[in-house]
Order: structure tokens, then sequence, then C-alpha cells
């Protein structure tokens, strides 16, 4: 892709107004078809659950003594095998109940939280039947491994009582059938019978939270799997305490000064069965948190959750993106921000760091207003547009660069050459000081850039929601005109936003590319996509009386191609 590939005459239309209810290919720019599986990837996950299914029969058959017990579980792991697919991601549901069908084997869905209490149920029922414990236990050593079953799996059965004791579950697994916590066979959970135990005794208990002296009959005290009981009304205000602290309370241990063991919602059913539905919203944020394949939307009180396909690994790809169909908010699904081609997520990430720590001297060079070149009068942009008249003095210049707007034509070396960092002659000098101002020079040159097209985004966004009434007006100037002869401005604003928000992140991506000769070629390239988006936020800001519907359809076009275009070559790695 070199320099000469993209003249002006190349992004030039012809239209006319029998073309106006022609559809274009409605393309979002950060859709990226996801690349399909790797074969060794299966074949990895194969043998790691076959070792897995070994050691399980080889700690079964040392362990039980009863051979029917052993073989049962054996073909609850072997279960497990036939209800996986060929390819999926270990992390996904079983093909059996909560298995969500998705459009394709890229597709993305948006569904509402509850809708994945069934996935939820199905991963720990599998853990369950698998590992041989209760399902609170399941819940528990799950949620502690982020739903990661294969890992689970075999860390559990390297060393059971390590993973029992080091994820809070250790009491609650001991007190179930053979020492293994199991509910197979009608074995009780050790829940219940701390209850039962309770219950037996006619002495007097007495609480250690509130040392009531005359003490509590036996069914009135509760009792933790790990043995320490304490009253009921104790127990209610622990567990309303506990969940005031959010999604936190999931991992609420037994109220004992120093015992490790988890409380689960065994406990909270018994000692506040009101505080039940809560507790389990908890349970599914926190399952939406942690699970590898979901992520929840970022609109402001939206409650929508991102569910990746069950196989691709979605996550590994920061082309990933989300659009709500409930808030209309589009975000990357790796890292959950604002979609931020062509810059990566870990970049992104180093960015956003770097102007934290440095904004303030950044807001103190950069002020909001900016002195007219001329006059010195202080002027406030309040529109997209870079080009500048001073209402004062009539002089016209560049935002960017503060230089007079008749040096920025075609005609003048180059439309928008303020767009790349010039070192000057400041390059020599290898002082400590001079390398430090020169960071900053440089860092800066980028923040301003960054900063100004974000704001210019923000100007899109107003005037998007602005473009309705004037669609009206236009619409009124001409009695016949019908809608869709005026959907063109909403469209312009539309492609506007897009713009300067991949302006927006170009700044990020060329502050970390490193490769000079890369970087010549991108910034040729920038400039380009600057000028088209000026050029349509010229036209598409000016009086509905002098707004020509042909410029500003030819300008979109040629903007939206483009954009695709440059954002497709940094993906190819601006290879020529």
């Amino acid at each position: 892709m070199s320099d000469e590939d993209y003249s002006e005459e190349e992004y030039e239309y012809e239209y006319s107004d029998a073309e106006s209810n022609a559809g274009t290919d409605d393309v979002s720019m950060d859709a990226r078809s996801q690349e399909g599986e790797e074969e060794d990837a299966d074949d990895d996950d194969d043998e790691s659950m076959t070792d897995t299914n070994n050691n399980n029969s080889k700690k079964k058959a040392a362990s039980d003594n009863d051979g029917n017990n052993g073989t049962n579980k054996r073909r609850s792991t072997g279960s497990f095998d036939s209800r996986r697919r060929s390819g999926d991601n270990p992390n996904a549901a079983p093909v059996g109940g909560g298995k969500f069908d998705f459009d394709d084997g890229s597709g993305i869905r948006m569904l509402p939280a509850d809708e994945l209490k069934p996935i939820m149920a199905s991963q720990i029922q599998e853990a369950t039947e698998v590992l041989g414990v209760s399902p609170s236990a399941a819940a528990v050593l799950m949620r502690e491994h982020k739903w990661a079953k294969e890992r689970l799996f075999q860390a559990f059965f390297d060393n059971p009582e390590k993973i029992q004791q080091k994820c809070g579950v250790l009491a609650r697994c001991q007190g179930g059938c053979g020492g293994c916590g199991g509910t197979e066979g009608g074995g009780e959970s050790g829940s219940s019978k701390a209850a039962k135990r309770t219950r037996a005794g006619t002495k007097k208990k007495h609480c250690e939270i509130c040392l009531d002296e005359d003490g509590f009959d036996a069914d009135e005290m509760i009792g933790m799997p790990c043995g320490h009981e304490f009253c009921e009304t104790c127990w209610y205000g622990f567990i309303a305490n506990a969940l005031e602290k959010g999604p936190l309370c999931v991992r609420e241990s037994c109220p004992q000064a120093g015992c490790k063991e988890l409380i689960t919602e065994e406990e909270v059913e018994r000692a506040a069965p009101d505080l039940l539905p809560k507790f389990e919203t908890y349970q599914l944020r926190s399952f939406v948190e942690t699970y590898g394949m979901t992520r929840w939307c970022p609109g402001p009180g939206c409650e929508q959750v991102a569910v990746a396909p069950g196989s691709g690994g979605v996550f590994a790809d920061a082309g990933g993106v989300a659009s709500c169909n409930k808030c209309e908010t589009c975000f990357c699904l790796k890292c959950g921000e604002e979609p931020h081609a062509p810059v990566t997520c870990k970049d992104l990430a180093m960015w956003q760091e770097k102007c934290r720590n440095e904004s303030e001297t950044a807001n103190w060079i950069l002020a909001n207003t900016k002195p007219c070149p001329k006059c010195s009068s202080r002027i406030e942009k309040n529109q997209g547009c870079n080009h500048m008249t001073c209402s004062g003095c009539r002089y016209e210049f560049c935002w960017i660069c503060m230089g007079n707007w008749t040096e920025h034509g075609a005609n003048t070396g180059g439309y928008y050459k303020c767009n790349k960092f010039d070192v000057g002659n400041e390059g020599n000098d290898q002082s400590d000081a001079a390398k430090a101002k020169r960071e900053l020079d440089r860092y800066l040159h980028y923040y301003k850039r960054y900063h100004n097209h974000s704001q210019a985004q923000d100007f899109a966004k107003k005037a998007l929601k602005e473009t309705e009434a004037r669609m009206v007006l236009l619409q009124e100037q001409n009695t016949d005109t019908v809608w869709t002869d005026v959907e063109f401005l909403k469209t312009a604003n539309e492609q506007l936003v897009e713009c300067r928000k991949v302006l927006k992140y170009t700044y990020c991506y060329g502050f970390y590319l490193q490769d000079a000769e890369k970087r010549q070629r991108f910034e040729y390239h920038q400039e380009m996509l600057e000028r088209f988006t000026e050029n349509l936020s010229e036209l598409s800001e000016k009086p509905l009386r002098e707004m020509n519907r042909t410029e500003v359809v030819n300008q979109t076009r040629v903007v939206d191609r483009f954009m695709k275009n440059i954002l497709e070559y940094v993906d190819n790695g601006m290879e020529d």
C-alpha cells in the first residue's frame, strides 16, 4: 500500500438523486471475522481430559473400597467427555441443558443476566458429578477457578484436600459420603449433618457472637460444616451485613474468627431465606465477571451481558466488538472499552495510564481556549471542524497547529502536515534534561491531537442528537421531499462520530509505533483520513440553505471507504 495508491481522485464518487434510495453496504468498521479453530488446540484439550480421566480412575480405585462406587465416579467423568463437542472451548457450556445456540460460529450474543442461570447451573452440576461434591461446594470450587473446568479437575485430583482447604470448602467436603463430601447414593451435605447435630442435643447452647447468658435451644442454633454454631438472630444480622458488601459477599467466611470455611447458599437459605434471592443475584454477577466468555455491557444502567460463542476464543482477539441491543452501546469484548481500532487493548491501557499520570501537566499546558495567532483574542472551540475564524479580526487558521488556513491546501505540500511530529534541531542534545523535554514534547504532540479528536467526537455526538430536527427543517424546505431524501444528513453525522473515534485512537497507535518507515506511511494515510473527515465536517455543519446534498453523500462515502481501508491496512501490518 504505497502513497500513490490513495489519490484524491480514487475516492471521488459520481452521485445523483436517482441513487438516493440505493442502499449502501452496512458493514461495521470494527467487525472482524473470527479465525477458525486450530486443530492443535483441540488435540491438547482432548489429551488433557484423557490425562484427567486416568488420574481420576487411579485415585478412585485407590481410595474407594466399594468397587461400584469407584466405577460410578469414572462413568461420571466419562459422561462429561461424551457431552463435549469436538473443538469446543473447555470453558464452554455442555451440549446438554443450559447451552445457547448462537447465530454462527463467531457471533456474539447480548442476553439478559437472568438467562445465564441455566449455563451456570449446568457448570455446577457437571462439577458436582465429576468431583463427587455437593452443589454448594462445587459452586465455590468453580468460582475460585474462574469456571475453568479442566483446570479445576486437574488440580482437584492432584491434591483434593489442598484445593478444598484453599477454596474454603474442606469441612463441607469432608462431611459428605466417604470423606469426599458428595451427595451420591443418598449422602447428605455437611450443612445438613451439622443442622441435625445441632438439633440432637437438649442442653442450652451459647452463641459466640451475642453471648446471651440464657443460652439457646438446639433448634435455635445454626451450625456450619466446620462445627461453629451461632444463634439464628446473629446469623441473620451477619448475612445482612455481608450482603452490603455487594458481590464480595459470595466470599464471606464463617463468623468464627480465624475460620476459613466459606458461607454458601445453604446457610443463607436456613438463616435468612428472604435474603437468598439477593445472594443468588450476587452469585450470578460473580459468574458473569469471572467466567471467561461473558462481559457486562458498560452502558449506564444496562444489565445486558455479552456472551462469546462456545468456541473460537473471542476474548483473545482485540477485534471482537459487541453491540448491545438494548442501550445501543458498542464496546470491545476483551477490555470493555469503546471500540478502539487500530490500537490494541494493551497499548490503550498503557496510554490511558500515561494520560492519568501526566494529566495534570497536560491540562496545565493545554488550556481549553487558544489565542488568535493574529490579534491574541481568546477563542473557544465549540464545533468539530478545525477550520477556525476569529470573530474579532476574521483571521482564518488551523486549530491544531495555529497556522494560516491558506497553507493547508493540496497545493502547499500536503493538506495536514501538522499531524506529523517534528523533532527539530534539538535532537542532537543528548543531555538528560533535553531527552526529558523531547519525550514530553512528543507526548504532548500526540496527546493534544488525541484530546482534540476526542472533543470533536463529543461535538459530533451532540450534533447527531440534533440531526433529526435539522432533517425535519430540511424536508420542510422542499415540499416534494420524502424522509428518505434527508436521511443522508444523519448518515453523515454518524460517519463523523466513527471517524473522530478512529482518528483519536490513531494518535494512541502512532505514539507506540516504533518503526520509523511504517510510522511515515501511517502518518501519510492518517493525514488523508483527517483531510476527508474535515471536509465532511465542514459540509455537514453548513446552514441548511447552503447545504449541497450531493456533496455530502459523496464525501460520506469517501470517508467511509477510506476509514475501512486504513484499518484493514493496519491489521495487515502495513506491508506494501
